[in-house]
């Protein structure tokens, strides 16, 4: 009798053991690995959002880059639908000036070619440089290594009652079956803060929501993104957004060194950089 009880005992350990071994892996598969110290994920999906089947698509190019007639210059800068049908007066007026501004000779405005914050979404179309992950119990952070920019996801809390306005929102997130799930509010409203990199403008009441996964056995991170914004956009849209694992550690990148004589040399109607009038420490 006392055998048996041992040995049920210990039968009891064992299937508990598997329980609690089953469990952990469950709960690591349901944690996307995003870090490391010897890789990150370079755009692979060009610098535009894709769209995706059955949504609202994203803005995208002006359809008519030389003139509805077609007989204006050759422009050979980006331009923005101004004449998008989703685009609330407001936001095609914005687009229309950019795109005045460009066809007058100024240069179309890319935020990291500028140094500039590309905010939320935008930011996630910089193609020319990885991005890392530091992935925390309470945190993610996103780091590109273009001007080591770095957004925080804060991980299992609510938003702030009031959020302090900044470039890249208040973001809050969570893991929901092998997905990274984000929710991102309190922007600011700056004329050089754009949703994506046609310089499509947006308001203080943007609200982004986000989901991010692994796919292709590992060697794809891959984010769908959802933006609304009454002020600038009469409906919700969606894109999708790919980057390829790069086999590279992170380096650093400066991005304002020798802005000055960049701008004299080539002579380009640039957009300014921005510029601190008291150290950040």
């Amino acid at each position: 009798m006392f055998k048996m009880t041992l040995l049920s005992s210990a039968a009891l350990i064992i299937a508990g053991a598997a329980c609690i071994s089953m469990a952990a892996e469950r709960q690591e598969a349901a944690i996307p690995n995003f870090m490391s110290a010897d890789f990150g994920w370079l755009l692979s999906t060009g610098i535009n959002f894709q769209p995706i089947e059955g949504r609202v698509a994203p803005v995208g190019a002006d359809p008519y880059p030389r003139g509805r007639d077609g007989t204006g210059p050759v422009i050979r800068e980006r331009l923005s639908d101004a004449e998008n049908p989703n685009l609330t007066p407001w936001a095609a007026a914005q687009a229309k000036i950019h795109n005045d501004l460009v066809r007058n000779g100024r240069r179309a405005f890319q935020a990291q070619s500028r140094c500039w914050p590309g905010g939320t979404p935008g930011q996630l179309l910089f193609v020319a440089e990885p991005v890392y992950f530091i992935q925390k119990p309470d945190e993610v952070w996103m780091i590109w290594q273009r001007n080591e920019q770095v957004r925080r996801i804060y991980l299992n809390r609510e938003h702030s009652a009031e959020p302090k306005p900044s470039w890249f929102g208040e973001s809050v997130g969570r893991y929901d079956n092998g997905q990274l799930v984000v929710d991102t509010i309190g922007f600011i409203e700056h004329p050089l803060s754009f949703v994506d990199s046609f310089r499509t403008p947006h308001t203080k009441d943007l609200h982004v929501a986000e989901r991010w996964r692994i796919v292709d056995g590992g060697n794809t991170l891959e984010a769908a993104v959802s933006v609304e914004d009454p002020g600038a956009f009469k409906a919700p849209w969606s894109g999708l957004v790919r980057w390829q694992k790069v086999n590279r550690p992170w380096q650093e990148s400066i991005c304002a060194e020798n802005n000055l004589n960049y701008e004299q040399f080539f002579k380009l109607n640039e957009y300014p950089m921005p510029q601190a009038k008291t150290p950040d420490f």
